[in-house]
This record gives C-alpha cells, structure tokens and sequence, in this order.
C-alpha cells in the first residue's frame, strides 16, 4: 500500500511540475501556472487536442429516444496519463444550450428530454483542474420522431399508399371522388390524428349529392367495396354535410353497429351548423382524439364533437383514409399536408 501510494504522488507530482514548468515555458504548456497566463486564440487553457466526435455525426436520424454521445480521447501532447474530463454540450436549432454534463469519460447520455424530431448540435472539450482544452468541432443530429405516421405531403412524396391525386405546392391535392391516400398501421388503441386542408368550401358535395368525408379510418382488410366498409363495426368516417353551410357529422363504430346507445356500437353525432365557416382560401387544423373514454374532434383548436365510450376502438390492422374512396366521397380539389398520427 505505502508503494502504491508513492507511485500515486510520483504520478500527480510529475503533473504538478509540468504544469509549473509551462508557465516558465509558454510555448509548451500543459496547463497554464495558477498566475494564469493568456489563453489561446481558440480560449482554451489547457494544452491538449480537440476532441474528434464519433456519434452521433452528419445529421443523422436517430431511432431511439435514448441520446448517447460519443467521441474520441483528446492527447497532451507534452506528457501523458493526464486524467482528463469531458464536457459535453447539446444545443437546440436555436444554439441555446439544452444540456451539458462534466464526465471522466468520452461517453456521455444525455439526461435532458430533447424536443422530438428536431435538429440538435452537439460539441466536446477536455477538462483538468478547471482548465479547458479547445472545443472540437459541432455536429449535428436529429431526435427520434414519436409519430407513427409523419408525412408532411409538401415534398412530393408521402409515406402512404397513393392512389390518385397529385402533388401539388400546398401538399398533396385530391382531384376526384375516388382519390384518397392510406396509412395502415397495426393498431392504434389510444391516439391522435392531425392534419391540415385547405382549398375547399361549404357544401362541397352539393353538386354530387353526397356528403363528402375528410378523413375515413377501419379495418384495413374492408376498404375493397361500398357494402363491406358501410356495415363493418369498425367504421368511422368524418363528414362534410352538403345540406348545411357549416354542417358536420361524425360516424364511429368502436365494434358495433348498435345505433341506439349500445357500446360498443355506432357514436353517430349530426350537426347542422358548426362555428365553422368553411373557405378556399383558409386552412383548417383538424385533430382527432380516441382512447379508452372516447373521442372528441377539433378544428383550429375548437371542439366540435365529441361522445364517451369504455369499449377500445381497438381495429386492427387499421387504416387511416384521406378521403374516402369506399364510398366515392372524397374532396375534389381540397389540398392535404402535415399528417401525423400518434399515439397518447
């Protein structure tokens, strides 16, 4: 024991001198003297490298909400068996500091919850007795996305099944009763749909004499014809009433058809007028909210139906309609983006 803690003291004493001698000898200095000498151009203190970051790098989309940094060693170049620490630094796309930490490793998770789906830089220096080496170089990376469906319909791509329509600078335009985009996931028991429409306006369906539907969701596998979508038990379709300015009705079977108050069963609401006032010119924010109580619908933040259930709308595989092609009611001309589904 009294060797080992010779060698420990040779070991810090050998620093101690270095560090002595570098204020003695700027030019190949360690660390600086206590008297603190001027820093380096780059405002590092401490004589070591840069350290090289690893991963994550080029910004690359990570497919975990867990955040682990990692980079290489920085090097002392005038001696060695320096016991360097490690300060790594998140920024937001903003470059405001989100988390950082002080570790003994190159290796560092990040604590903080980052903001979902964003661009992050990150950037690490080596630490040694409160002095500092010079930062290595920011890279960036982006955080995991939470949404099952994702699909902005702005790039002229989606992440569904297409059929029909077109693309167009607004997102993605329905151009007959039978174009519609589908999203077909395993389940999605307690979630929300979002999406944003615009160039449509009252009474769309007037001229076919049909309600038209914004969004249609069900059983994947009872989309092929009219009958077997209209009586399955799983049937939900968002309608435009083409009787009423502002009307709107909401058909939602969690597993039933009962439409007489049985659940599960038929949730059908019917509106003949809405706060809404629907224009070409506007965009509409529709949310649609489910889970094990029930559902409510919202458009631009306003709650416009909404009914209670203790039956899952617990559908699978499910698929969620723009448009509504089962029936041939989907929007001519209306323009969709920002799709996402998540779940609660």
């Amino acid at each position: 024991m009294k060797q080992r803690n010779l060698v420990l003291l040779g070991v810090s004493a050998l620093i101690a001198a270095t560090l002595a001698c570098s204020s003695a000898n700027p030019a190949t200095p360690v660390a600086p003297a206590s008297s603190g000498p001027a820093a380096a151009a780059d405002g590092s203190t401490l004589k070591a490298s840069a350290p090289a970051l690893q991963s994550p790098v080029n910004g690359v989309k990570l497919t975990s909400s867990t955040v682990v940094l990692v980079a290489g060693p920085a090097a002392t170049p005038f001696i060695s068996g320096v016991p360097l620490q490690y300060r790594f630094q998140v920024m937001n796309g903003g470059g405001t500091i989100v988390d950082q930490a002080l570790v003994p490793t190159t290796t560092w998770t990040v604590a903080a919850t980052l903001a979902p789906n964003a661009t992050h830089m990150w950037r690490v220096r080596s630490e040694y007795q409160g002095e500092a080496g010079p930062w290595s170089s920011s890279q960036s990376f982006v955080t995991v996305d939470p949404a099952i469906v994702n699909d902005p319909l702005t790039n002229g791509t989606t992440v569904g099944q297409r059929l029909g329509g077109r693309f167009v600078s607004g997102g993605w335009q329905s151009t007959s009763l039978t174009d519609a985009i589908n999203y077909d996931v395993p389940t999605c028991v307690t979630c929300t749909l979002e999406f944003d429409v615009t160039n449509f306006g009252a009474q769309e369906g007037a001229p076919f004499e049909k309600d038209l539907k914004w969004v249609t969701m069900g059983d994947a596998t009872a989309f092929g014809d009219f009958g077997s979508f209209r009586d399955h038990p799983w049937k939900m379709h968002l309608v435009q009433r083409a009787d009423y300015p502002t009307g709107m009705e909401i058909i939602w079977r969690n597993g039933g058809t009962n439409d007489s108050g049985g659940d599960p069963g038929d949730h059908r609401i019917k509106l003949t007028s809405t706060p809404l006032t629907f224009r070409s010119s506007e965009v509409y924010h529709f949310t649609l909210d489910w889970g094990l109580f029930g559902y409510n619908i919202a458009v631009n933040g306003i709650d416009i139906m909404d009914d209670g259930w203790d039956h899952w709308y617990e559908v699978a595989p499910l698929r969620v309609q723009l448009g509504c092609i089962p029936r041939a009611e989907s929007f001519v001309g209306i323009i969709y983006r920002n799709v996402v589904l998540k779940k609660h």
